[in-house]
């Protein structure tokens, strides 16, 4: 997997190289990946907790269901504009020289 993994991510880069494109060019696309597939991936994982945890409270006492739904929607935006900054950084990477 790891290996897979590494060379997904290396021959893009030297294929941009080969065509003549630097190697700095390239690995700013490969930066840029990066950045907006990690901040995907960590603020999915965050939903993923938020969501669970809501949904076990909810459980417990569906009294409050207001309550954690309301702290549930602001934890979710706060957990999204990670994602958002996550693409711009990907978008800076890409369009400022």
């Amino acid at each position: 997997m790891r290996k897979a993994l590494l060379m997904s991510m290396l021959i893009p880069a030297l294929a941009l190289a080969a065509e003549g494109e630097p190697l700095k060019q390239g690995l700013m696309y490969l930066g840029a990946g990066l950045a907006i597939g990690l901040a995907a991936f960590g603020a999915g994982i965050g939903m993923g907790h938020l969501l669970r945890g809501t949904q076990e409270g909810l459980a417990r006492n569906p009294t409050i269901g207001g309550r954690l739904q309301t702290t549930m929607f602001i934890g979710l935006a706060f957990i999204e504009t990670l994602a958002l900054y996550g693409l711009l950084v990907a978008i800076i990477l890409l369009f400022v020289k």
